[in-house]
């Protein structure tokens, strides 16, 4: 089913910029099938980088008890 939307041109152009060798409804369709897969891949990214964050928050707090045990033993 096919259904004609009245868009701006610009909305146009800049489905044009994202849609490498897609010209006017063809790359408004292309983004729009496109978005859902870019928005799954955002909140997997975004899972990710949280990993990260917790990764590198266990990192600092390890470091700074080396850093304390280091200090320690130099007082020695």
């Amino acid at each position: 089913m096919r259904s004609a939307l009245d868009l701006e041109t610009r909305l146009i152009k800049t489905a044009e910029l994202f849609a490498p060798g897609r010209k006017g409804a063809d790359a408004v369709t292309w983004l729009l099938d496109d978005y859902p897969r870019l928005v799954a891949e955002i909140r997997q990214l975004r899972r990710h980088l949280d990993g990260f964050n917790e990764e590198q928050s266990a990192f600092d707090q390890r470091l700074e008890a080396l850093q304390k045990a280091c200090s320690s033993i130099l007082e020695l």
